[in-house]
C-alpha cells in the first residue's frame, strides 16, 4: 500500500443517467462487484437527469439492493455537465470517478485508475477509446484531439471520455456550467497538478439508443472558443479583444488606402454596387465578432454570477439513499 493510499478512505463513483432504465441494474451490479473487493469504502451516485423512462424508479430499487447506491433525482433535464456537478457536490470520497451510465465504460478499469492515483497522480484520464472504428474516423479523431490539446495547452491524447478519476479537492468549487464537462480534465490539469492517462475499454451499448446527436458537434465548436478564451485570455481579456480590434482596424485602413491609391494614381473607378457589397460584408463580419465577444463575456458573467451568489443552477427533486428517499428543496 502506497503512502498516497493511506489518505484515501472512500471512492465516490458519479454516473449521470438519462433514459438508462435497462442498463442501471447491470451497471450497479458490475460496479458493486468491482468496488467491493477493493480496500476502500465506496459510494455509487446515480444522477437522474430528467429521464422520461423509469430510471428514477430503478435507481430507488437499486438503493434497496445495494446500500452503497445513492440517487439524485434532478427536477429537470439539465444536461450531462450539471448532472456531474450535482454528483460531485454530494460525493464524500477522497477520490471521485466519473463515468457514463450506458455500460460502455468498463468498471474493471477502476482498478487501473486507482493504481495510478496510488502512485501519486491527482487526475487520471481515460485515453483514446479502444473500439472498432474505421481508419478515417480514427484519423479524424486523432487530429481533432491533437488540435484540442494544442488549444488547451495540455498534453492529453483524448478529451472525449467522461471516464476519469479525480482527487476530490480538484472538483471543489468547480462551478461547472454549460457543456464544460468535455474539457473538465484539461481545465483541471492546467492547475499544475500531476495527471496521466490510461487506455480504457469501450463496450457496445446493450440497451437503449445513444444520446449523441450531430447538433452536439456545433456545441463542441462553441465550447472550443470558450476554452481558448479560458486558457489564454481569462485574466487578460484586452489581449484578445485588443488584437481583434487592431486586426479589423488594419484591414480597414489597408482597404481605404488601396481604394484611394487606385482612384488617385491609377484612375480606377470603383462601382457603387461593389462598395455597398463590401461594406455590407464588413458589417456582417463585425457583427459576428461582436456576438462572439458578447457570448464569451456572457459565459464568464454566468460563472461569476453563480459563484458570487452561491446559487445552484439546478434543483433536486429528491435524494435517494439507504432505503429511503429524502425530499429536498435544493
Amino acid at each position: 500500500m502506497s503512502i498516497h493510499n493511506t489518505l484515501i478512505k472512500k471512492i465516490s463513483v458519479v454516473v449521470p443517467i438519462y433514459n438508462e432504465e435497462k442498463n442501471i441494474p447491470e451497471l450497479c451490479s458490475r460496479l458493486h462487484q468491482v468496488l467491493s473487493v477493493m480496500d476502500y469504502k465506496f459510494e455509487i451516485i446515480l444522477v437522474n437527469d430528467g429521464s422520461v423512462d423509469q430510471s428514477a424508479k430503478v435507481i430507488s430499487e437499486m438503493s434497496l439492493i445495494f446500500h452503497e447506491v445513492k440517487g439524485i433525482d434532478l427536477a429537470g433535464n439539465y444536461g450531462q455537465t450539471i448532472a456531474l456537478r450535482a454528483g460531485f457536490e454530494l460525493a464524500k470520497g477522497e477520490v471521485i470517478i466519473a463515468m457514463d451510465g450506458d455500460l460502455q465504460h468498463d468498471p474493471n478499469d477502476i482498478f487501473r485508475f486507482m493504481q495510478k492515483i496510488e502512485e501519486g497522480y491527482d487526475l487520471v484520464g481515460g485515453s483514446k477509446e479502444q473500439r472498432p472504428d474505421g481508419w478515417l474516423k480514427s484519423m479524424l479523431s486523432r487530429l481533432a484531439h491533437k488540435f484540442i490539446s494544442k488549444l488547451a495547452q495540455v498534453d492529453m491524447s483524448y478529451f472525449g471520455a467522461t471516464y476519469k478519476a479525480y482527487r476530490s479537492y480538484l472538483l471543489k468549487h468547480s462551478n461547472l456550467l454549460g457543456d464544460s464537462h468535455r474539457f473538465l480534465g484539461a481545465i483541471v490539469a492546467r492547475k499544475g497538478i500531476r495527471y496521466t492517462e490510461i487506455p480504457i475499454t469501450i463496450h457496445e451499448r446493450m440497451y437503449g439508443t445513444s444520446n449523441y446527436k450531430m447538433t452536439k458537434v456545433w456545441k463542441v465548436l462553441l465550447d472550443l472558443i470558450f476554452l481558448k478564451f479560458f486558457v489564454s485570455y481569462l485574466k487578460k481579456p484586452f489581449r484578445l479583444f485588443g488584437s481583434i480590434g487592431f486586426v479589423l482596424f488594419f484591414i480597414g485602413f489597408i482597404g481605404v488606402v488601396s481604394i484611394g491609391i487606385g482612384n488617385i494614381f491609377f484612375g480606377l473607378n470603383v462601382k457603387e454596387d461593389f462598395l455597398v457589397e463590401f461594406f455590407s460584408c464588413a458589417i456582417l463580419i463585425l457583427m459576428g465578432m461582436l456576438f462572439l465577444s458578447i457570448g464569451v463575456l456572457a459565459e464568464v458573467g454566468v460563472y461569476n454570477y453563480f459563484g458570487q451568489k452561491k446559487m445552484s443552477p439546478y434543483s433536486i427533486r429528491k435524494i435517494i439513499m439507504k432505503n429511503h428517499a429524502k425530499e429536498t428543496n435544493f
